[in-house]
């Protein structure tokens, strides 16, 4: 929701508006491949967020480094 309404109030065209657009539009294909592209996203960031941190607290570092 925040990210339509920065994007209707700033004019810039993203990702929440083409989703709101496509479901008013009952693009099913739209909606799908949105849900898909943003599902694969947010396991790609969760992924590098978890190896970084790995790598930044040695403590998780020793944990991991006798398996």
């Amino acid at each position: 929701a925040g990210a339509v309404l920065t994007e209707t109030v700033f004019a810039l065209p993203g990702l929440g508006k083409l989703m709101v657009d496509g479901i008013f539009r009952r693009d099913y294909m739209l909606v799908q491949g949105e849900v898909l592209f943003t599902a694969i996203l947010y396991i790609f960031v969760n992924l590098a967020v978890d190896i970084a941190y790995a790598f930044i607290n040695p403590k998780i570092r020793q944990t991991y480094r006798g398996v």
